[in-house]
């Protein structure tokens, strides 16, 4: 994960059965080419800071198109929880419920393009 840079502008995005949701998982491209991933019940959290490249390899894996072992980002399911963790271990993970999830895998794998970054 980068050193997290100024996200005082950034526009947070959603996938599209977040609309209404009161947490989700929210993403911000961002200049130099990297991607801002926070969990908008609780924006006081760091957000975790990624390359575009990390990005789309870890929507990719969410896909079925690469193994698990090429992600950086890692998906932990729980008996009551999601995690998302940096395999770098740079910065605590974030919690989501199970709802929160499955709605933004819905957006990623109907490559909603607010959550895809352009290439």
């Amino acid at each position: 994960m980068t050193n997290t840079p100024d996200l005082t502008h950034a526009q947070w995005r959603k996938a599209s059965l977040s609309e209404t949701a009161q947490g989700c998982v929210e993403v911000a491209f961002i200049p130099g080419d990297l991607v801002a991933v926070r969990d908008s019940k609780d924006v006081s959290k760091p957000a975790h800071v990624y390359p575009v490249t990390d990005w789309t390899t870890f929507q990719d894996r969410l896909r079925g198109l690469v193994p698990a072992e090429l992600s950086r980002i890692v998906v932990t399911i729980a008996k009551d929880s999601v995690l998302l963790s940096d395999s770098r271990g740079a910065v605590e993970p974030h919690v989501y419920t199970h709802r929160e999830w499955l709605f933004f895998l819905d957006g990623v794998l109907n490559r909603e393009p607010q959550l895809c970054a352009a290439v």
